[in-house]
Order: C-alpha cells, then sequence, then structure tokens
C-alpha cells in the first residue's frame, strides 16, 4: 500500500502544469543551468562514472512504471514524431507506419523487428497485416512476457528474448529488418549491422529510427561534451551514441545500400518539450526532488536528466545529437 501511495503522490506532484505553455519552463532555461540542477540533485561526476558500462536491461526494468505513466500508455517506449509541431500520441505510430510502406513497397512476407521493446510496433503492424508474419526480439525479460500477453490473439506475431548482435535466424529469412530507438546501445554496431544484413534476403531492407552524434564529441564545447554524455548514460546508451557519419560508413561496409535518410529532429521536439516540461515539475519540488529521487529505483530516476538536456542536445543548430531516419537496402 505504501509503495502504490508513494507512485500516486509521485504522479500528482509531477503532473501540476504538464500542459503549460512551454515558455512556463523553459524561456530563462540555459545549458549551463540544467547542468547545475542535474549536478546539485544526481551528481555529474557520479552519472558520468557509469560511461563504458552495460545496464541496458537493468534501466528498461526500472523504468517501466515511468514509461507506462509518463511516456505512452500503450505501450511505445520510443519518441513520438509530430511533424505539425504539437505533441499528440498518435505520433508513436509514424515509425511504424513508416515500416508499413515499405512493407507494402517490398510485398513483404516475414519481417523482424529488433529491439522489439513492450511490442507496441509489431503488433500494430500484425494487426494491419493479418497475412505477413511477424517476429520481435528483445533483451529485456520483461518486455518480452508483456510482449507474448498482448500479442496473445495474434496468430501471426511471435516475441522471443533475442539480442541483434548474435540473431539465431538461418541467412536470408527475412525480406525486413526494422530498428526503432534500440540499435543505438550496441556495444559494437557494426556487429549488429553485419548480423542484420546476413539474415535479410537479397533486396531486403533495414529500417532504422535513431540518435546519433552529430560529429566526433571533441568538436564540441566542454559543457555541451558533459551534456551529451549525461543524456547518452541517463538513457542507457553508457557507449555513447555514434556519429552519424561513421554509421553510414559502416552500413555500407558491410554492404548495405543507403537507400534513404531523413534528419527528423524537428518531429521529436514536441515530444522533447513536453518531457522537459514533466521534469521540469521534479526540479521545481527543490529538497522534495531530491528525496524522490533517493526513494526512486536509480535509473528510473535518472530519466529526468534526459528530460531536462535532450531539448538541448538535440538542437538543431547548437545541439551536438541528431535523430535520424534511415532506410539501407540489401542488394542482390
Amino acid at each position: 500500500m505504501k509503495q502504490i501511495n508513494l507512485k500516486n503522490l509521485i504522479v500528482k506532484l509531477l503532473t501540476v502544469g504538464l500542459n503549460r505553455s512551454d515558455s512556463t519552463f523553459t524561456e530563462s532555461m540555459n545549458l549551463v543551468d540544467a547542468v547545475a540542477k542535474i549536478d546539485s540533485f544526481f551528481g555529474c561526476k557520479r552519472v558520468l562514472a557509469e560511461s563504458n558500462t552495460e545496464f541496458t536491461v537493468p534501466y528498461y526494468i526500472q523504468s517501466e512504471w515511468g514509461f507506462q505513466r509518463f511516456h505512452s500508455k500503450n505501450g511505445g517506449i520510443h519518441l513520438a514524431l509530430n511533424f505539425d509541431n504539437v505533441f499528440n500520441p498518435d505520433g508513436y505510430y509514424a515509425q511504424p507506419r513508416t515500416v508499413a510502406e515499405q512493407i507494402k513497397e517490398v510485398k513483404a512476407q516475414k519481417v523482424l523487428e529488433v529491439g522489439s521493446g513492450k511490442g507496441f510496433n509489431s503488433i500494430f503492424l500484425a494487426e494491419q497485416f493479418p497475412d505477413i508474419h511477424f517476429t520481435g526480439i528483445d533483451l529485456t525479460p520483461l518486455h518480452i512476457k508483456i510482449s507474448k500477453q498482448k500479442a496473445k490473439s495474434l496468430e501471426n506475431l511471435h516475441f522471443q528474448q533475442g539480442n541483434f548482435n548474435l540473431l539465431e535466424f538461418p541467412d536470408r529469412s527475412f525480406d525486413i529488418i526494422f530498428a526503432i530507438e534500440c540499435l543505438c546501445h550496441a556495444n559494437d554496431p557494426l556487429i549488429a549491422l553485419k548480423e542484420a544484413f546476413r539474415v535479410l534476403k537479397p533486396n531486403g531492407k533495414l529500417i532504422i529510427f535513431d540518435g546519433y552524434r552529430k560529429a566526433k564529441l571533441e568538436t564540441y564545447s566542454e559543457l555541451l561534451q558533459t551534456a551529451t554524455k549525461l543524456t547518452e548514460i541517463s538513457m542507457a546508451v553508457s557507449n555513447g551514441f555514434l556519429e552519424i557519419q561513421r554509421w553510414v560508413a559502416d552500413a555500407q561496409a558491410v554492404g548495405f545500400k543507403i537507400e534513404a535518410t531523413e534528419d527528423l529532429h524537428f518531429a521529436i521536439r514536441p515530444n522533447l518539450l513536453r518531457l522537459q516540461r514533466l521534469t521540469m515539475n521534479l526540479f521545481l519540488l527543490s529538497w522534495k526532488a531530491k528525496l524522490l529521487v533517493n526513494l526512486l529505483p536509480k535509473y528510473l530516476s535518472r530519466n529526468a536528466i534526459a528530460g531536462l538536456l535532450m531539448p538541448f542536445t538535440l538542437h538543431h543548430q547548437d545541439g551536438s545529437l541528431v535523430y535520424s531516419k534511415m532506410i539501407l537496402n540489401s542488394p542482390k
């Protein structure tokens, strides 16, 4: 009962003012202030000490309640794409709708989602295409448990625990593979790309939505470097996002043809600003916020770091990160 009351208290405290104007919380905020707030609540050195440490599964397990309550009640754990500059939960379906377009284009029969999370994307697609077989793999056992429960009525969809670095499928098994905000967790993206290339059929497609560094981190100011690392670690990207040019080069080296790339930072901005407002509600609680930070699981509370910093690090002109869509083709 105490745990339920604590969660209810957190919801009440953090959702006050969530629908206010963006400027209410952000007009006087700058990156110096944001990093200083994070340092006072979490300790920047303590967070940065976890660089190059693997904690992806614990992060998602601890963050599950927060994702469900404050992000997407329907199970999405990726960023919504809102092209009209206004946050709308329908934007969580933008990525799987892009996949649906590619399914129609290549007349796919077998589709694999790597890093399938709680099944949001594959369930949506399996309902749209009942004659196509979908498979979802994820590293987190809790995600697979939730996905299987949600998809139990769908005969054309199967979920299993798996690792995109070592796909347990024969060569040339799938017409399409898609990855939404998960390959950023790869310790060696080249290995994940090689595996995807191996299990794709000739003329198959790999569709990726993810974050990348715009350039090498050392090209930015020390402050922005710190903010970038804090953002990455707080989302369990402890090795850091790969530079986008390096990612494209690795994909081509594996054998992929780059069919399309698109910068979508502007489309995720409404979602980022919403999360920043939510996070500011936490920081405005002052000593109460520090108490909540200590009561909540570590990785759950650290989502507030990314919530506060992402509008800065993913800024079009002054930021260090970019959010992109890539469509890669596996030639004959």
